[in-house]
């Protein structure tokens, strides 16, 4: 099962649509966001995407009641999913989490550096790094393979909208 991860994205609206141009031409089962998206009119453009969504909050998060009424499956962080067989915890700050909370996790996707970063291990850790690209001038997300543990970090730089 592949699955699409990104976070940070902070309102840039050109960013998201290359983020969702780019997702939609693989066959993901779901794409995972990490939180800060910020305000619901950059949510209205993610839920453009053929995957299924699943988000989490960050902290920049202000207008959590409008991001509801654009899409209902935003939730508190840490927040726990099985995906392909995998216990995955979503959350925007790694710092949030406890010892115990990570027990038994084979996945831990986490945002708020705005650095992408793969940490294999037990579990492995995930940051798709910023899609904005404001703070690092990077703009990037995550593909991921979940039965094999392969992790594509994708420069949206290298993305072209073209005719879409």
């Amino acid at each position: 099962m592949k699955i699409g991860i990104i976070a940070d994205m902070h309102d840039n609206i050109h960013a998201i649509q290359k983020a969702v141009h780019f997702f939609n031409t693989l066959d993901l089962k779901y794409v995972i966001h990490a939180g800060d998206y910020v305000a619901p009119f950059s949510l209205k453009e993610l839920m453009k995407l053929k995957a299924s969504f699943l988000g989490i909050f960050g902290n920049n998060d202000g207008e959590r009641k409008g991001l509801l009424g654009v899409c209902k499956n935003i939730h508190e962080p840490p927040y726990d999913v099985i995906l392909g067989g995998k216990h995955i915890i979503i959350t925007h700050m790694l710092e949030s989490l406890s010892k115990r909370s990570i027990m038994n996790t084979d996945i831990i996707v986490s945002a708020h550096t705005h650095t992408p970063e793969i940490r294999y291990g037990s579990p492995m850790y995930v940051n798709p790094g910023e899609c904005c690209g404001w703070l690092n001038g990077k703009s990037t997300v995550m593909v991921m393979e979940i039965d094999t543990l392969k992790v594509d970090i994708i420069d949206l730089s290298e993305i072209s909208l073209g005719d879409s």
